[in-house]
């Protein structure tokens, strides 16, 4: 089997041709492993007879000299004479490789030298203990390069086993380079160009994560890219005349608010039973109108006008009327959390009538209270 092994690398060497290239190989550098045959050929001290096995390997080229890379090999039933049985021989190690692609070889096939070091392991099929023993390694052979990435090997390795002798390997590989072939003359490597990642409106925040896409240059944003809106008024600070409005009041386009006449009559229809000045569930949906007015401009206070029909003496309806403001005014504080500074409640008794006091339906309308809005002073 030796013999064959070493025939193998002479043909390998003498029957080398050119691979179809872009140039010459000035480095290579990267991963690469490989699977194999060989000879392992046993020192005579360990009475075991020479057997062949198979082995795997990974490495790394630091360049187009210099690599480095792990063997495991196996050798399956061998015979040991010493106690008449057989014994498999696992062997694993480490390797430094030098090629010379300058004065003997080329980058695609050249001659080098190894050195390393590993460990045998002896399992015996019968009762007898494991050995274990460890080995210095230097060896030569041939590399050829098929092509960029598959390349061949055969080599002969000579191992120091101390006590135990000197074991003698011959074998032959092929493997995969997964690394970077660089050629004189090449054209650099085609790298792709990055995408560059938009931002089409200037914001700083890019298109694919920009939820207000288009806003005008300059408009500072947030960090989806929609516009800010600081006193969140509806209205953008980029467009916003009048930034710091009050929360909740109520704006034009240009983010100013908006005041209201001098006075203004808020539509609120509150109508009150006869003698009554209770506010009755029906009554709040109309009470929240006022609340809401009040809210979107807060620069305006309310008066709470309260009224009664011609029933009952003048005396007894100003009163009742009274109360009627004041229950709609108590009623904006706490349930709707109304500042009370802002609110006054009067009453004007049966003296301002919008129907006929002689009709039912005329006195009904009578019974009511109204909001009436000013600007502060």
């Amino acid at each position: 089997m030796k013999k064959k092994l070493i025939a193998a690398a002479c043909l390998l060497a003498l029957g080398s041709t050119a691979y179809a290239g872009e140039g010459e190989v000035q480095d290579r550098h990267g991963f690469y492993g490989y699977v194999g045959l060989h000879d392992l050929d046993l020192d005579v001290h360990r009475q075991t007879n020479e057997r062949m096995g198979g082995d795997f390997g990974f490495g790394w080229a630091f360049n187009k000299n210099w690599q480095i890379e792990g063997l495991y090999s196996y050798t399956d039933d061998a015979y040991n004479n010493a106690i008449s049985a057989r014994t498999d021989i696992i062997t694993y190690g480490l390797d430094v490789l030098y090629n010379d692609t300058n004065w003997l070889g080329s980058a695609q096939t050249h001659p080098f030298l190894k050195v390393g070091y590993g460990k045998h392991e002896d399992k015996y099929e019968v009762y007898h203990p494991d050995f274990e023993d460890e080995f210095y390694k230097v060896g030569l052979g041939i590399q050829h390069f098929a092509n960029d990435n598959v390349f061949l090997r055969v080599g002969y390795d000579f191992l120091d086993s101390g006590e135990r002798g000197d074991d003698k390997m011959a074998y032959f590989n092929i493997g995969y380079f997964f690394g970077e072939t660089v050629r004189a003359g090449a054209p650099a490597p085609k790298v792709e160009p990055k995408k560059e990642a938009k931002d089409s409106d200037g914001d700083g925040v890019l298109d694919a994560d920009d939820r207000c896409p288009g806003t005008p240059a300059g408009a500072a944003v947030d960090a989806y890219g929609c516009a800010l809106d600081s006193d969140g008024d509806g209205v953008a600070d980029y467009k916003d005349a009048c930034p710091g409005t009050e929360a909740g009041a109520k704006v034009d386009e240009r983010g100013c608010k908006i005041e209201p006449k001098e006075e203004v009559v808020v539509d609120m229809r509150l109508n009150f039973d006869v003698d009554k000045y209770q506010i009755k569930p029906e009554m709040v949906s109309e009470i929240a109108k006022v609340a809401e007015f009040l809210r979107q401009y807060p620069d305006v206070n309310a008066q709470i006008q309260g009224h009664t029909d011609s029933t009952g003496s003048n005396q007894y309806n100003q009163g009742l009327s009274e109360r009627r403001a004041g229950a709609v005014k108590d009623y904006l504080i706490n349930n709707f959390g109304i500042d009370g500074s802002r609110l006054s409640a009067v009453g004007y008794g049966e003296e301002r009538p919008i129907a006929d006091n002689s009709t039912a339906e005329g006195r009904a309308l009578n019974r009511r209270a109204e909001a009436h809005a000013e600007t502060k002073k």
